[in-house]
């Protein structure tokens, strides 16, 4: 995609999320944003990773409540399936080695166990998920009304759904092989809302500028006092810090589904990506918050539309601590000590930085 459409694709975009119009989600379906990862002969853009999680960043910055990141995986992978004419998949990143079970009946797979925290599960149209590793990784598609599921309702502390879906021998729509196993799947969902957490946090830094501008304390704006200032400052570095995390996480996608990079558990920039936006959100919404005093916590305010979504989003597939124990695992488990060297100290051209 040349830079001219990109362009035109974010402004599209940046109009639809400041209109907020009360069909939200009708209005980017119509647009075809959540489909923007396929190509444009099945109603895509063909965008590249890097480009959705630009979209993903204008959600997050606008508190959009709507299932983009979910619909625009889910879509990849129903296409990778076969399945057409779904109106919301979703995806459940996270299937650990024995959460779900596939037999057969007859001559038919049928598909048992129980996946936690669905986004959006009640409401979806189709669930993908990826089961086991290596070359026998397995992609399973269900749909959401097929016999055998039963849906206990859940959300997370945002007000979005996380459903828990139970299934009993439930007939998928397609089991395919993999593109990826079940972790890189959970990368790849780790990276996106790393995406949509670097927009709230930039949406933050506004807010906290523009308060500090507006609020008047000793006959003086609070933004004039250099303590406010200081924590303002520290502010946009986390903003900046969390938009070149996630940005580098979604280059990585891109270069292991063009066959340029290495898979997604070896990649330190995708096990980073959700360390540095977690750590930017807690400093955000602690710094933010102590911009706004009290008032930040009452509904009147937006304030808290962004907040309990970074509190939220940092928990889901994989905090900080998950992150982090994997990204070590990946640095002591290097093939030898130049890989060890290189990630520890990155150079340009052969020179440490």
């Amino acid at each position: 995609m040349s830079q001219d459409m990109r362009d035109m694709l974010l402004d599209a975009a940046r109009r639809i999320f400041a209109d907020k119009p009360d069909d939200l989600w009708m209005v980017l379906q119509e647009s075809g944003f959540d489909r923007a990862l396929l190509p444009e002969s099945k109603g895509g853009a063909s965008v590249s990773w890097a480009d959705a999680c630009g979209l993903l960043a204008l959600a997050g910055e606008h508190a959009a409540p709507v299932p983009l990141a979910e619909a625009m995986a889910g879509h990849w992978l129903l296409d990778v399936a076969g399945v057409e004419d779904s109106t919301l998949p979703t995806i459940a990143p996270s299937v650990l080695d024995g959460q779900v079970r596939v037999s057969t009946v007859g001559n038919s797979p049928r598909v048992d166990g129980t996946l936690q925290r669905v986004p959006w599960g009640g409401a979806c149209s189709h669930v993908a998920f990826i089961a086991g590793s290596g070359a026998g990784a397995q992609l399973i598609v269900l749909a959401r009304n097929a016999a055998g599921i039963s849906v206990t309702s859940g959300h997370n502390l945002a007000g979005e759904p996380r459903d828990t879906l139970v299934l009993e021998g439930v007939e998928p729509v397609a089991l395919v092989p993999a593109p990826c196993d079940a972790r890189e799947l959970l990368s790849v969902a780790a990276i996106l809302r790393s995406a949509l957490m670097a927009g709230a946090i930039t949406r933050c830094l506004s807010l906290a500028v523009e308060y500090a501008n507006l609020r008047v304390q000793f006959g003086r704006a609070i933004g004039k006092f250099q303590a406010v200032q200081q924590s303002i400052a520290v502010l946009a570095t986390q903003a900046a810090a969390a938009r070149a995390a996630a940005e580098a996480g979604s280059e990585a996608i891109d270069e292991r589904f063009a066959a340029l990079g290495q898979p997604l558990t070896e990649s330190v920039a995708a096990a980073s990506a959700k360390i540095r936006t977690g750590e930017a959100a807690g400093q955000a919404c602690a710094i933010t918050h102590q911009v706004f005093g009290a008032i930040g916590f009452t509904e009147e305010l937006e304030l808290h539309d962004y907040t309990k979504r970074l509190w939220s989003w940092r928990d889901e597939f994989g905090n900080e601590a998950f992150w982090s124990r994997e990204l070590g695992e990946l640095i002591l488990n290097g093939s030898d000590e130049a890989f060890l060297w290189q990630t520890m100290v990155p150079t340009v051209s052969g020179v440490a930085r």
